[in-house]
């Protein structure tokens, strides 16, 4: 009986013990410092001394391969870090210009918080004043400034209030500096601007533990880039550079943790990827979409476009194609492995055929986007990363047929579905996969190329649109079409998977702000980001019901 009392008592202590720390925990006045940067890229911060942001990763979900979201401007980067949603929603796509917003349909999280819970104080200390007086006009104390290190000031005084609930900090020296040098690490004035950002990083944090009522505070501090920059700081707007930047939110309710799309499980509304491996039984794995009787069928001019990453592979699978690639002499087209690297095939109804190929590596473990043009009287031009690696004057005639027989188009398998070249199926990641009835130019491949949702974008050839899979799918066989043509495709056989692209983006942002302070995002909002934490309450006991 003694035992049985004991260990009745020390269950009840730990109960009570438990309870009091979900109670401390729960009684924590909820804080937030969120600091936007301009200009710094992805790979910075692996690059200089940044020990005050190194500290904010050690307790942090975040991605140095961050989605900024095109244009990547930071007119458009602010916009989407405080709006929630990306361009093509609040519509700021123009470089230092907020014309064109539609934030009274789509407000700042600024004006969220002061909706939902009025007698929190926020305060909002920018470079660019538009972000004041468009975006971040409900919060109470509103400062701007020429400099960061004037930004850095007050905004280390601010975090001094007791009263204070949020603050919201523009930094923007690495993007000066950028766009007059060059955004490279071989600048040591461009290195310096970043570690000059991380010692106002660790100033601002250290103004937080200063804070008399800091222990029964709970602080999440996000730090992102809203942009980064290309090497000569000309604006491009869709270059990697500038797209992919540095994404940390860091705090208790995160988990500690590296984002990497390929770790990560695919969520709804996400620029997610779908990969072709190699069942280990041999089942074929591949994508149809049914061409007969549509304008896909026989095309005499068309552009076809995907982002590719190569698995494993040998022979010469084809990777997007409708013929029967048994004979290149066949009627219809393939793109197809070739060595190390892709060529397409196209031949007409009178075995006449053409094989252009890149000389350029593919399967090197990075995500390349292929192109080809193709006008049957006039040319053919293939291009690998928005650059043309090879061309060829056709010399089809107006009337030739270039039908393949069979009634689908196939990803990571030809026409008949069953090719044996490298069987069971090419093995790779697709992403953004469009086919257009037209020949796109250089200039509109290169400018477009980045860009995802092109059914809502300003596209010059978005009539000649005829398949459009961005490979968002998360569960199920099919495979939409987002061209307006209901050409919908059909995922066949096992061994799939599906994953981020990126594995989080400035759209994240905000959904995880309102979440740290206690504001349930409403659906009619339209907000596009993902809440980052686990989701996985403290509990002693399973409890059964």
């Amino acid at each position: 009986m003694k035992s049985i009392f004991k260990y009745s008592c020390l269950v009840l202590a730990v109960m009570l013990t438990a309870t009091t720390v979900s109670f401390a925990q729960t009684a924590k006045t909820k804080k937030l410092l969120m600091i936007g940067v301009d200009g710094i890229i992805s790979n910075a911060i692996e690059y200089a001394a940044t020990p005050g942001i190194d500290r904010l990763i050690a307790d942090a979900s975040y991605s140095m391969n961050g989605y900024s979201g095109i244009p990547a401007y930071s007119s458009t980067g602010w916009a989407t870090l405080l709006t929630g949603v990306s361009a093509d929603k609040h519509g700021v796509s123009v470089n230092k210009s907020y014309s064109g917003n539609r934030f009274t349909q789509y407000p700042s999280v600024v004006s969220r918080i002061k909706t939902a819970a009025p007698s929190l104080v926020v305060a909002s200390v920018v470079r660019t004043s538009e972000i004041n007086t468009l975006l971040n006009q409900s919060a109470d104390q509103k400062f701007q400034y020429n400099t960061d290190e004037e930004v850095y000031k007050k905004s280390a005084e601010l975090l001094k209030d007791p009263n204070m609930a949020a603050v919201f900090v523009q930094l923007s020296s690495p993007s000066d500096i950028g766009q007059s040098q060059g955004f490279q690490l071989r600048k040591a004035s461009y290195v310096l601007a970043i570690q000059k950002v991380d010692e106002y990083v660790a100033g601002l944090h250290a103004s937080i533990q200063s804070r008399a009522t800091y222990a029964n505070e709970d602080w999440s501090i996000f730090f992102v880039s809203t942009h980064g920059g290309t090497e000569s700081g000309q604006p491009q707007s869709t270059s990697p550079e500038e797209v992919n930047v540095p994404i940390i939110l860091s705090g208790s309710e995160m988990d500690n943790k590296e984002l990497i799309g390929m770790a990560l499980a695919p969520r709804e509304g996400a620029d997610n990827i779908l990969t072709l491996n190699k069942a280990s039984s041999g089942d074929r794995t591949y994508v149809r979409v049914p061409i007969k009787g549509t304008a896909l069928q026989g095309m005499s001019k068309f552009t076809i476009e995907t982002w590719v990453k190569a698995g494993p592979n040998d022979s010469d699978p084809s990777i997007i194609g409708d013929k029967n690639w048994d004979s290149g002499g066949l009627p219809g087209y393939t793109i197809c492995r070739s060595g190390s690297t892709w060529k397409i095939n196209i031949a007409n109804q009178k075995s006449e055929r053409y094989d252009i190929g890149s000389t350029k590596a593919l399967e090197d473990g990075n995500w390349h986007h292929l192109a080809v043009t193709f006008d049957k009287t006039r040319s053919c031009k293939i291009y690998q990363d928005g650059v043309v690696v090879a061309e060829s004057v056709l010399t089809y005639k107006e009337a030739d047929n270039m039908a393949s027989p069979y009634d689908y188009l196939c990803l990571g398998q030809d026409g008949t579905q069953v090719y044996s070249g490298g069987e069971p199926n090419w093995a790779g990641s697709f992403n953004e996969v469009r086919i257009w009835t037209d020949v796109l130019s250089t200039e509109t491949i290169q400018k477009y190329m980045f860009l995802r949702n092109i059914e809502s974008s300003n596209h010059p050839n978005k009539a000649a649109l005829n398949l459009y899979l961005k490979m968002d799918d998360l569960r199920g066989t099919i495979v939409k079409d987002y061209s307006g043509k209901n050409n919908n495709g059909e995922l066949v056989g096992i061994a799939s998977e599906r994953h981020p692209y990126y594995p989080i983006g400035l759209t994240d942002v905000s959904v995880n702000i309102l979440n740290h302070m206690g504001i349930r995002a409403d659906g009619s909002w339209g907000l596009e980001g993902t809440v980052l934490k686990s989701n996985v309450p403290f509990r002693l006991f399973k409890v059964n019901n």
